[in-house]
C-alpha cells in the first residue's frame, strides 16, 4: 500500500466511475483499475461493489477510506509545513473566521492579504468560535479570528481591534429616539433577541446584561444569523446587540431600525487572531492580521 493508492481510491470514491477517476488521476483506466483491485487483494476486503456501470463503497470501504482520507491529508499536511518551514510566505494559510466578522471584514481584507502575499493563497473556513479553536488545536487550520478570550495554553495571539456593540430596535421603541449613550440597563431581557447557542455574540449580549446588573431571561426568539435577527427586530419582535462593523453594512438594508450607541467599556467586544504558538508561519498570520486591521480603520481604531 503506497499513498498513490489512496488517492487512486479515494478519487474513485468520490467520481464512482474507473474513467472519471483515472482522469482526475492522470493515469490511464487499465492502471488505476489494477491498483484498486491490488489494494483491494491486500487489504483482503472489497472497498467497492461493482455491478455493471453502478459502483458502490461496502461497508468495511466506508470505515477504511475515512482512514484513507485522513492518511492523505496528514501527508499534504506535512508537505505544506515542510514548504512553510521553509519559505513561510510560500503555500496556502487555512483561516477560520467567526460568522459575525467573516462578512463584513473578508470582502475588503482579501484583497489587501491577496496583494501582500500572492504565494500564500488563504482557504477561509467560516465557523463558531469553539469548532474553530479546535481545529486550530488539530492543526487544521493556521489561524482564526476570533472575538473571545482563548483558552491559556499553546495558543497566542495579536490584538486587532475593539468593536463597540450598538443596541438595535425598532423604530417607534421607547428607546428608538435620545442623544446620548445608552445604558444597557434601560433594556427589558425578555426582549432581547439573541442568536442560537455557540455564537460568542450571544454569549456577549447576555454578559453585557449581566454586568449591567440586567439578568433577566432574554426572549426565546433564537435565530442562527444576524441577518435574521435583525429582520425580527425591524419587525418590532424584539430588540438586540450588533456589532459596530455589521451595524456599518447594514443600516441601509433596514431603515426600521435605530441603532443606539452604548455607554461604558464593557459595551464592545476585542477581536484577535490566533495561532499556535509555535507555528511556522507566525509572521505570516501577523501580516494577515495587519490587512485585517487595515481593511476596517476607517470604521474602527486599531490596537496598537
Amino acid at each position: 500500500m503506497n499513498l498513490r493508492d489512496l488517492e487512486y481510491v479515494l478519487a474513485l470514491e468520490a467520481e464512482r466511475s474507473f474513467s472519471r477517476a483515472a482522469e482526475r488521476c492522470g493515469v490511464a483506466q487499465p492502471t488505476l483499475s489494477a491498483q484498486v483491485r491490488k489494494l483491494e487483494d491486500s487489504l483482503g476486503v472489497a472497498l467497492f461493489e461493482r455491478a455493471g456501470r453502478d459502483l458502490r463503497v461496502t461497508a468495511a470501504g466506508e470505515t477504511i477510506l475515512e482512514q484513507a482520507r485522513l492518511a492523505v491529508d496528514a501527508v499534504r499536511r506535512i508537505e505544506e509545513l515542510a514548504g512553510a518551514h521553509a519559505d513561510p510566505r510560500v503555500g496556502p494559510v487555512r483561516l477560520g473566521v467567526i460568522p459575525t466578522l467573516a462578512p463584513y471584514i473578508l470582502p475588503q481584507a482579501l484583497p489587501a492579504v491577496a496583494k501582500q502575499l500572492p504565494l500564500a493563497p488563504l482557504i477561509v473556513v467560516e465557523d463558531l468560535t469553539e469548532r474553530l479553536l479546535s481545529s486550530l488545536g488539530g492543526g487544521q487550520l493556521d489561524a482564526a479570528i476570533v472575538a473571545t478570550d482563548v483558552p491559556p495554553g499553546k495558543l497566542s495571539e495579536v490584538v486587532l481591534f475593539d468593536e463597540p456593540f450598538r443596541l438595535a430596535v425598532p423604530l417607534g421603541h421607547r428607546l428608538a429616539v435620545g442623544e446620548s449613550p445608552l445604558d444597557i440597563a434601560s433594556v427589558d431581557p425578555a426582549t432581547m433577541i439573541l442568536l442560537a447557542d455557540g455564537h460568542c455574540l450571544a454569549d456577549q449580549a447576555q454578559a453585557l446584561c449581566r454586568a449591567a446588573g440586567n439578568a433577566g431571561r432574554a426572549s426565546d426568539l433564537r435565530a442562527t444569523s444576524l441577518e435574521t435577527v435583525l429582520n425580527l427586530v425591524e419587525g418590532a419582535l424584539g430588540v438586540t446587540i450588533v456589532p459596530e462593523l455589521a451595524r456599518a453594512q447594514v443600516a441601509k438594508r433596514f431603515p426600521g431600525i435605530a441603532f443606539r450607541e452604548l455607554s461604558g467599556r464593557a459595551a464592545q467586544r476585542r477581536v484577535r487572531i490566533v495561532y499556535r504558538a509555535f507555528s511556522p508561519r507566525r509572521s505570516v498570520i501577523a501580516e494577515i492580521g495587519a490587512c485585517v486591521q487595515s481593511s476596517i480603520a476607517g470604521t474602527l481604531q486599531v490596537a496598537p
